[in-house]
């Protein structure tokens, strides 16, 4: 890896964030938070982080404020969001995924995971367009049957046979 991305690990409890720094540390280039509203200071003084990582329950600001921060203020709106919790309902994980967390990570946790897994974010995030396995569905006009009329057309030629 050439560019040292940029890292904001936000956890109240020291020892995940050092041992996540000390992890991390040859492959970002990392900063720590220990609070919810210090790494929203953080975030808008310096807006140049490629990755966050943030425990969910932290008092006063949590988590998935900040990943909802993050997401509609377009700080950083490119950086992959990482949420750290001991939280294992279902609904819990969902919400975080659905207000923008891009992985949820169970606690306890392998910080070797948790490397492993910002590097895939990475080389998601890095593919050049015509890489990605998404294909382009053509456009269709009024003149030209949809998509669905197509597929409609092709089951029932198969049914009548």
């Amino acid at each position: 890896m050439n560019k040292k991305y940029r890292l904001l690990i936000v956890d109240p409890n020291p020892y995940v964030a050092d041992i996540l720094a000390q992890t991390l540390q040859n492959d970002f280039s990392v900063c720590i938070a220990r609070t919810g509203q210090e790494a929203a200071r953080v975030l808008l003084q310096e807006k140049s982080f490629d990755f966050v990582i943030t425990e969910l329950a932290m008092d006063g600001f949590s988590g998935l404020d900040l990943t909802k921060l993050v997401r509609t203020s377009g700080l950083i709106k490119q950086a992959s969001i990482v949420v750290l919790s001991s939280v294992s309902d279902s609904d819990t994980r969902i919400k975080c995924l659905e207000n923008g967390a891009d992985d949820f990570i169970m606690k306890p946790f392998n910080p070797l995971e948790v490397r492993a897994k910002l590097h895939v974010l990475l080389r998601r995030s890095s593919l050049p367009v015509s890489a990605s396995p998404v294909q382009t569905l053509p456009i269709h006009t009024s003149s030209q049957p949809s998509l669905l009329q197509q597929i409609r057309t092709r089951v029932m030629s198969l049914m009548i046979l």
